[in-house]
């Protein structure tokens, strides 16, 4: 899921789905993507020019809003080559991530990429950039990358943490602090801009599904995360008030991806839907199609 903006949205998914909303998320529109690999994530920079990456390494561009997809080349393996995550930012770069230790770059709108790390027999679930070209990836196993020079270098970061669990996303508030969430409620919290990072004990928030991903909320001043059996958390901007709960105590379903707006919280996975934290209502979206 990408939302541009409180209007234009777009969402991905299996066997190469791509819907966008033009009235945030009251109805969709079913785009046409001409692939039938599985989609794993979708970002975009403006309300007309997007990137959408998948199975088999699939990546795929749009410069009309959507009307037309168009399939770009990407350095292969052959043997594992999803790409799960992909994020945009200004100037046309754009970062993604997946298989095989793979962690791909470009600078002019998703037209040409680089491999930016050799391959390595481990899976990376997300990637960030910071405005100081720090890069920080994540993956199995707790696996922490991150570069200080734009990719050029990478080390490993060793988080002294109990729990081995996979990491599958990241955010961060600003260029120091971030935390980092995966599998068996594993949350790490770094700030000293990724170079080390502490593991937050699951006794603060008593969370012990899989949590899938993170965003920093800037104009509530405060953490959301979602996960397996519809289950969310938040936290306050130091996370010493801790609140987690399910979205729907019937519908057990998970969300692998969650933005904020001014209506409260957009999530996707199973479903989608719109959560609002002030009422704690929420209402599955996406039932409208217009072809």
């Amino acid at each position: 899921m990408h939302l541009v903006d409180n209007d234009n949205i777009w969402l991905c998914g299996n066997y190469g789905k791509i819907l966008k909303s033009n009235d945030g998320g009251r109805s969709w529109i079913i785009q046409q993507s001409n692939t039938e690999h599985h989609l794993q994530d979708i970002a975009a920079w403006d309300a007309n020019t997007a990137i959408a990456v998948g199975n088999e390494g699939v990546l795929l561009t749009t410069t009309d809003g959507g009307d037309t997809w168009a399939e770009m080349d990407v350095p292969k393996t052959g043997v594992a080559d999803k790409l799960l995550r992909v994020h945009t930012y200004s100037g046309g770069e754009a970062w993604a991530v997946g298989e095989y230790g793979k962690i791909l770059h470009s600078d002019d709108y998703g037209k040409t990429w680089t491999q930016k790390r050799e391959n390595e027999d481990v899976i990376l679930n997300d990637i960030i950039k910071l405005d100081n070209d720090t890069v920080i990836a994540v993956g199995e196993f707790g696996r922490i990358l991150i570069s200080m020079d734009n990719g050029q270098n990478w080390a490993e970061v060793e988080t002294q943490t109990d729990n081995a669990s996979s990491l599958m996303a990241l955010d961060f508030k600003d260029e120091l602090e971030g935390v980092a969430v995966g599998l068996d409620g594993l949350i790490l919290r770094t700030f000293d801009g990724g170079m080390s990072w502490q593991q937050s004990t699951q006794q603060d928030y008593e969370m012990h599904e899989h949590l899938m991903d993170v965003v920093w909320d800037n104009s509530r001043k405060g953490w959301v995360v979602v996960g397996n059996k519809g289950v969310w958390l938040t936290a306050d901007e130091s996370f010493s008030s801790i609140e987690a709960g399910s979205f729907d105590k019937v519908d057990l379903s998970w969300h692998t991806e969650v933005e904020s707006t001014e209506q409260g919280y957009f999530t996707v996975g199973a479903n989608v839907g719109l959560y609002d934290p002030e009422s704690k209502i929420f209402t599955k979206t996406g039932n409208k199609l217009v072809r």
